[in-house]
């Protein structure tokens, strides 16, 4: 669910979870902003504690949330190699810096991660019973730009339940289609090995149908919001992406809300979903996982 590049024209999601990961129809797409929703502007709440991530090693996107000491939350698979060469970008649109050039690492909105640490116990291999662990942590150095603030958390976990309307955001792409791949295209296996395509088997030569994703959008903070449909665990949260609503690529590790009047409680960041964001998609509980995020925000100095 993170992105390589700034304007994406073909890629594949980076984990297939809750969803089929070959739609029956084999085509599917949706056109708008996160997915269905609309831009965060600067004078919304939504934009005081929500950032973006930008990842120069890897070339990839994601998003997350503000804690307190310079601290952003997101998710595990968001976590790089290393921190020298990732920066938290505080700005709406991130698409504009990120095409400055030089310009991005003197901007005034962008600070450079100095500490990051992934969940130990994180996994790819997970189930409805068991949770991923999809959660990291990352630390900034430099004071906070004028008028973001940390998110508040939610203290009740119990609003989080099945039919409950959630606020999703983040800066992800605005549209995804999953679209045939011919079965002669010349290095099929290779693309199949590099997750960029998907087959029905794992040998390029037996297989009888294959997909891939087609992801495009800017880097712009965008918010949706969708329902609870099943909680299989006290550390994951599933969602409808059903109805052309959705979070995808780039939206990984940004937050999922409950609003109480014009406040929003942070609970969740974004995990996985299948292919095409079109169907489910799973949100790690961030409110699960407070003692391991004190724990490690003392390992980084807190």
């Amino acid at each position: 669910m993170k992105i390589s590049g700034v304007l994406i024209a073909v890629a594949a999601a980076l984990i297939a979870g809750c969803g089929s990961n070959t739609p029956s129809s084999l085509v599917a797409s949706h056109e708008s902003h996160i997915i269905g929703g609309t831009l965060v502007p600067d004078s919304s709440p939504l934009s005081k504690s929500i950032v973006g991530i930008y990842d120069n090693n890897e070339g990839f996107i994601c998003s997350g949330s503000l804690l307190p000491g310079n601290l952003v939350v997101t998710a595990a698979h968001c976590i790089g190699s290393k921190a020298d060469g990732v920066y938290i970008v505080f700005a709406p649109d991130m698409e504009t810096l990120l095409n400055s050039g030089p310009a991005f690492l003197k901007s005034p909105f962008v600070r450079p991660v100095v500490a990051l640490k992934a969940n130990d116990q994180w996994s790819t291999k997970v189930d409805r019973n068991t949770p991923g662990n999809d959660i990291g942590l990352m630390k900034y150095s430099g004071t906070t730009p004028d008028g973001y603030i940390p998110a508040t958390l939610l203290n009740d976990a119990s609003q989080i339940k099945v039919g409950a309307t959630v606020v999703l955001a983040g800066y992800g792409v605005s549209s995804d289609k999953v679209v045939r791949v011919p079965l002669n295209t010349p290095n099929l296996q290779k693309l199949m090995d590099d997750g960029e395509v998907f087959c029905d088997t794992d040998d390029a030569k037996t297989a009888k149908q294959c997909i891939k994703e087609q992801l495009n959008g800017p880097a712009v903070l965008k918010t949706t919001t969708v329902q609870v449909t099943e909680i299989d665990n006290d550390k994951e949260t599933i969602l409808d992406e059903a109805h052309g609503h959705a979070a995808c690529s780039g939206d990984s590790g940004g937050p999922a809300y409950i609003q109480v009047g014009n406040q929003y409680l942070l609970w969740g960041a974004t995990s996985r979903s299948g292919l095409g964001c079109n169907k489910d998609i799973v949100y790690t509980n961030v409110i699960s996982y407070l003692d391991w995020i004190q724990q490690t925000a003392q390992s980084f100095g807190y």
